[in-house]
């Protein structure tokens, strides 16, 4: 009971830890993609919460069985959430949308699983339950490997990791139903005086484990790898806004060093102190700037210069 217990506890902070990172990526950069993978594995939390406490818990075990066989309101809510966040994730990462068929595969999932417990006690009936949920892993298998083949929109890294999901998808689909069947019609207990259920799969931990050391690779290796290159970007691009806006208002050289302490919004005795200059040298230089940007406050310096930053970005984008 003691390894169990350790082993929940460490699932549960594989699971968290996972989340907090995506979490936190999605508050910085609003992407949902990252909002999906959150939900995703808060619901991973959830799921494996209720097995602990039915391994370690026999009233709640048993209550929580009962209500399974009868109405499994919340295994069937993190099961549907689970379903849609995994295709958000997969359309996401295609740079696709996702179809009318595929959202009818969500609802006729939802429907088989809340009509199925009407069924007659037995094994059979839990196996029917669980099936549709593999086989929808394996279509998004299916799914992600022809986006990884066919899907020219996508870069190399994006190709990766679709690459990678659909064959944890498709393997594991086929595992978590071959384990499903031995242990429901082998191990468990569905009789009208007992019922005994094994509710934690193995191969669904396994699943669950390597999608969340997944993420956690893309976030500390890709993802900051593009975080970097990006930054890296974009201090190239301020580089060239700048010398480009000097040559198309035709500053000196010293007229440049003067511009970009003025962009910094110092005071002339600053700019003097800074370039070894006198205060009526760099009054000089402000007043040529000034007449070159046809301006006559300090004020409109930023705006004029990040109006023509907007321009630059719209005609990159365009180009």
């Amino acid at each position: 009971m003691v390894a169990i217990f350790i082993y929940n506890i460490l699932l549960i902070v594989l699971y968290t830890i996972t989340m907090s990172i995506a979490l936190t990526y999605y508050a910085k950069e609003k992407r949902k993609i990252f909002l999906a993978i959150t939900f995703y594995l808060a619901f991973f939390i959830l799921d494996n919460v209720i097995i602990y406490m039915t391994e370690f818990f026999n009233s709640f075990a048993s209550n929580y069985n009962q209500a399974f066989m009868s109405v499994p309101a919340v295994k069937t809510i993190i099961f549907i959430v689970n379903a849609f966040c995994s295709l958000w994730i997969v359309v996401a990462l295609s740079k696709d949308k996702i179809r009318p068929f595929q959202t009818g595969m969500l609802i006729l999932l939802a429907v088989w699983m809340l009509s199925t417990p009407l069924l007659p006690n037995s094994a059979f009936k839990v196996w029917l339950y669980y099936l549709p949920n593999q086989l929808f892993l394996f279509y998004l298998g299916c799914y992600a490997w022809r986006q990884f083949r066919k899907n020219t929109k996508i870069s190399e890294t994006t190709r990766k990791y679709l690459k990678w999901a659909s064959i944890i998808a498709l393997i594991f689909s086929i595992a978590i139903i071959l384990e499903d069947t031995f242990v429901i019609f082998n191990i468990d207990q569905y009789t009208s005086l007992t019922i005994k259920i094994y509710n934690r799969n193995i191969c669904e931990d396994i699943f669950s484990i390597l999608v969340s050391l997944m993420v956690i690779y893309y976030f500390l290796r890709d993802h900051a790898v593009r975080e970097e290159q990006l930054l890296q970007t974009e201090e190239e691009n301020r580089e060239l806004y700048f010398l480009q806006f000097c040559q198309v208002h035709q500053f000196t050289q010293r007229e440049m060093e003067i511009f970009q302490l003025l962009l910094e919004h110092k005071p002339n005795q600053e700019i003097a102190d800074e370039l070894f200059l006198s205060v009526g040298t760099v009054k000089t230089h402000v007043h040529n700037i000034f007449i070159k940007l046809d301006i006559k406050k300090r004020t409109q310096i930023q705006a004029i210069y990040e109006d023509f930053r907007l321009k630059q970005d719209e005609e990159m984008l365009e180009s």
